[in-house]
């Protein structure tokens, strides 16, 4: 792996010591208000799925701004949100609020999403007072009610264009199943059997303000939101014989309050200063409460939890020299506590967490078809837990990206990438947890490394628009200290360092034009491949925990300027995780899914999507060990789980 990391470096350097002149990167495909409006869309999210081949990648939860971000820009800005996923934040994007959208595959201007070879900037439009709205209706099971309604307003007030946006939530899931327990899995007959129903419901309500200012050398862009949120989830277990159910409910509330900032200055030279802010605050609070027969509910599990959150980046560089140099720092400091009574044990925990990360990029193009860029940055962590600090973690690794382009004509790209990176460690791995649905409690742990790994990955996209395009990105990892469900000595279980695997993988996208068959359609396939090689001290050889081997979704569209209508299936996928005396496998039989949207009259939009229409099937088995893997199977638990269809109605406008 050594050697890796030093051929990473010296062609970073390389990279970074010549300076040949060329232009500045141009998007592959430019999309301005005239090609927009041929899109049915509603909001920017909508506008994205209808690109061929382009896939969203979400960033990670990580701390901090580096890892947080995905491959969607919106006026050249990482959304500044961490609150909500990025399909959460372009959903309520109105179409009617994009003025243009750039589409960059291969190499790109922005050094920030460096990891991606795919990048999206939308730019909003900067208009008057304007007014969006949307409503969901959804029905399921015994649930017909709104579901979602949200208000986004637009308005410009001394120099600053605001976009004020309020939303309300009420989501309800219903399913229901058969549990069979086995208490000798070589009886094909089951000891028991228990029918299984399962109902959560979601209700909040959020504000989210973005203020922005054009200034006279730069741009300075503000953010501030609030959000509420209450879950209650039901499972209850009924007896085939007449007895008594059994049941547990799970009680959370949660609160977050967000504040960032974007300042970007241009010099008479064209470089750039840019210092980005955010702060966060996060306050839950969850209640797990049990009953059985006809005793009174009791509350077996509470914990109460918060957690904040300051990050500064600052970032000098020129998007428009020969090298697009780029360099920074960023530094974030975290913490989270933890007050828990779990059977009435009073528990304390709390992590913090100080990070730094300078970073320097470039970008190079060697040839007329030849591009390379690199990043390099050097992270710094000092994490501590326990109530008093008791336990101090820390590490200083080197994150190398490297990234190699080239065309091969005008309508196929190759780029091949490698990286060393590290991933951050979860503070909830150091906390008490518990799963109302299994049953399962997890310690906190007590020492553990971040994970790291050094990748190779191979990018091939072809676009030929007038028949099909596609692109498939093959990957490979060495990965050490990795993260697996282990006993420890006190017996308890939890996450802990597990030694070294190899994994790999294959990304692909396939979109097929059948406008010959019938006019703007297409047939869409993706498909994703992972496997891993780990060597498991009680069972050999196999792959990492929390896996899915094969991911495949086929679907058909119509994209018309009036009517737009598709449907997509989901084949069937397995999820296993491996604990110390446990293996959970989970199956998901083939899901179908439509969709049907409409303009009806001037800027009023219509969406109809019928989810799970052929009634989803999962199973759940859950294999029981005594006391380890390494021993013979004691018993089993299989559950088959129904999920009736969801039918939903969104209207959304302008007023």
């Amino acid at each position: 792996m050594y050697p890796i990391k030093s051929a990473l470096l010296s062609s970073l350097l390389v990279c970074t010591l010549f300076t040949p002149v060329y232009a500045q990167q141009q998007a592959d495909k430019v999309f301005d208000q005239a090609a927009l409006a041929q899109f049915n869309a509603q909001h920017a999210l909508d506008l994205l799925n209808q690109l061929p081949t382009f896939v969203l990648s979400e960033g990670n939860s990580e701390r901090g701004l580096s890892g947080a971000s995905s491959n969607v820009l919106i006026d050249s800005t990482v959304p500044l949100s961490k609150s909500d996923s990025i399909e959460t934040l372009l959903r309520q994007l109105p179409i009617s609020q994009i003025a243009s959208l750039a589409l960059y595959t291969g190499q790109h201007p922005f050094s920030q999403l460096s990891e991606y070879t795919q990048v999206v900037n939308i730019t909003t439009q900067d208009q008057g007072a304007t007014l969006d709205w949307r409503a969901k209706l959804q029905s399921q099971h015994s649930y017909h009610e709104l579901s979602e309604a949200m208000l986004s307003m637009q308005t410009r007030l001394a120099q600053w264009q605001h976009t004020v946006s309020v939303k309300w939530v009420n989501n309800h899931n219903y399913s229901s199943g058969e549990l069979a327990l086995f208490s000798d899995p070589r009886q094909q007959q089951a000891s028991e059997v228990q029918q299984e129903h399962f109902a959560e419901r979601q209700q909040g309500a959020q504000f989210a303000l973005i203020s922005r200012k054009q200034l006279e050398h730069g741009t300075l862009q503000l953010n501030a939101s609030a959000q509420h949120t209450d879950w209650l989830t039901r499972y209850r277990w009924t007896p085939a014989l007449p007895a008594p159910m059994n049941g547990t409910a799970d009680d959370e509330t949660e609160k977050e309050y967000e504040l960032g900032f974007d300042w970007l200055r241009e010099t008479a030279s064209e470089w750039q200063l840019q210092l980005t802010g955010l702060a966060r605050r996060e306050l839950s609070d969850l209640s797990i409460q049990e009953w059985q027969h006809l005793e009174p509910a009791l509350t077996t599990f509470e914990q109460r939890e918060r957690a904040r959150e300051q990050v500064l980046r600052l970032a000098y560089g020129n998007p428009t020299h020969a090298l697009q140099p780029s360099i920074g720092i960023e530094g974030s400091y975290n913490s989270v506590t933890a007050d828990t009574q779990d059977d009435g044990d009073p528990l304390s925990s709390k992590v913090t967490e100080t990070r730094f990360e300078p970073f320097l990029a470039a970008s190079w193009q060697i040839a007329p078809q030849w591009q390379v860029s690199g990043k390099l940055a050097l992270e710094q962590a000092t994490l501590k837990s326990g109530i008093h600090a008791e336990q101090t973690l820390k590490h200083r690794l080197l994150k190398p990206q490297l990234k190699l382009g080239y065309d091969l004509s005008e309508a196929s790209q190759l780029t091949f990438s490698a990286q060393h990176q590290v991933e951050q460690l979860d503070f909830g791995l150091f906390q008490t947890s518990q799963s109302s649905g299994f049953v399962r409690t997890q310690n906190g742990s007590e020492q553990l490394k971040p994970m790291q790994y050094t990748e190779l990955m191979l990018t091939w996209q072809y676009a030929r628009a007038d028949l099909f395009e596609f692109t498939l990105s093959p990957l490979y990892q060495w990965q050490q200290d990795i993260h697996e469900y282990q006993l420890q000595a006190n017996g308890n279980g939890a996450i802990a360092n597990a030694g070294r695997a190899r994994y790999f993988g294959l990304d692909s996208e396939w979109s097929f034009n059948t406008s010959r068959l019938l006019s703007a359609s297409r047939i869409e396939l993706s498909y994703t491949w992972r496997d891993a090689r780990y060597e498991d001290p009680l069972s050999g050889t196999r792959p990492i925990t929390d896996l899915t081997p094969h991911e495949l979704i086929i679907g058909f569209r119509r994209d018309q300027t009036r009517l737009s209508w598709g449907v997509e299936a989901f084949l069937p996928t397995r999820l296993r995780e491996y604990f110390h005396d446990e293996v959970f496998t989970e199956r998901a039989s083939t899901e179908l899914s439509a969709f049907v949207q409409t303009q009806i009259g001037q800027g009023l939009s219509l969406r109809a999507e019928m989810n799970t229409l052929n009634k989803a099937k999962y199973q759940y088995v859950r294999a029981l060990y005594a006391p380890d893997r390494s021993q013979p199977l004691a018993s089993k638990e299989v559950l088959d789980e129904n999920i009736q269809p969801q039918f939903s109605l969104t209207l959304s406008g302008r007023l």
